[in-house]
């Protein structure tokens, strides 16, 4: 006997509908009843500067400007120290976006949830005022013109669409190459947001890895289908893979489907604690969930804005 996996009821489906910008602008209110008191913590940059807030000293230098001189210091070692202060600035927010064929694939299907997730995490940014980076990830980090975007400011909800309405989703999957390039390629420090199912798992330790070296903030949305999850098929079926092509044919029974939810279980868990342990934001969801709820668990639960 033979099993047909259920159509990708979705796919068809326009990625924005006509009201997606009302949309965004309904979870902006949301958003910023939510973290509102929390977003200036979440721009505070670690470069030093002239603002308010004091941050560490350092030894005078000739030329350096003498207001700055901490004279507490000096009256009780008899040494010049300047004070230095934490400057606030603009956020980077990277956001990278796996666009390999595992993400062509769910019902709901992925790929939509996972550009729509990109597309309101960018508005909420663009909003206050923050630069956004857009990349594709595949078999290495998207660059130049349909792999990559900067914007800034609310004028550029649009363009943020337009450029996640062309993307596609084939190839293969290598993380480890793409969070190297990402930080040896000089992008500004900022939030660095991964989209993704995590199905790379040589790629994805070294990847958060490379971003956590690079003194970036790294979250990880792990985006998987319900029949990921919890598959309902049985009996003789072929299993491919999305990216390769490789199969293998095997029998589901009731043991087999419970070996494969332990396994599955054990691999987003195991995930979750990596990233936990190295001080790194995760969340896991499944893309019969909207993605209005999805946004507003992240913005409660506050590892976006930590």
């Amino acid at each position: 006997m033979s099993v047909t996996v259920p159509a990708r009821t979705d796919r068809g489906e326009p990625l924005f509908r006509e009201d997606f910008l009302d949309t965004l602008a309904y979870l902006h209110v949301l958003a910023t009843k939510i973290v509102q008191g929390r977003m200036k913590a979440l721009r505070r940059s670690r470069k030093r500067g002239v603002s308010a807030e004091f941050a560490d000293h350092r030894a005078y230098s000739p030329g350096d400007d003498f207001r700055f001189i901490d004279w507490s210091v000096f009256l009780r070692t008899e040494q010049l120290f300047l004070r230095l202060f934490e400057d606030e600035e603009d956020l980077v927010v990277h956001i990278l976006l796996d666009c390999s064929g595992s993400m062509d694939a769910g019902a709901p299907y992925k790929f939509h949830y996972a550009r729509r997730l990109a597309a309101t995490l960018a508005y909420l940014a663009l909003i206050s005022h923050d630069t956004v980076q857009l990349h594709c990830v595949g078999a290495g980090l998207g660059q130049g013109a349909g792999t990559s975007l900067q914007v800034r400011g609310r004028n550029g909800a649009r363009r943020v669409l337009s450029f996640l309405e062309g993307l596609s989703a084939t190839g293969p999957t290598d993380f480890a190459r793409s969070g190297q390039q990402f930080c040896t390629r000089g992008f500004r420090r900022g939030l660095v947001i991964l989209l993704t199912d995590a199905y790379d798992a040589n790629g994805m330790r070294p990847c958060l890895d490379a971003l956590r070296f690079g003194k970036h903030e790294a979250f990880l949305v792990q985006i998987v289908s319900p029949e990921e999850a919890e598959p309902g098929v049985s009996g003789d079926i072929r299993l491919v893979d999305q990216e390769t092509g490789a199969h293998r044919d095997i029998t589901v029974n009731e043991r087999t489907r419970r070996r494969y939810r332990e396994a599955f279980e054990g691999y987003c868990r195991d995930l979750q604690r990596f990233c936990l342990s190295k001080g790194l934001g995760y969340g896991r969801f499944r893309t019969d969930m909207p993605f209005q709820d999805a946004i507003v668990k992240l913005l409660q639960e506050g590892p976006l804005l930590r």
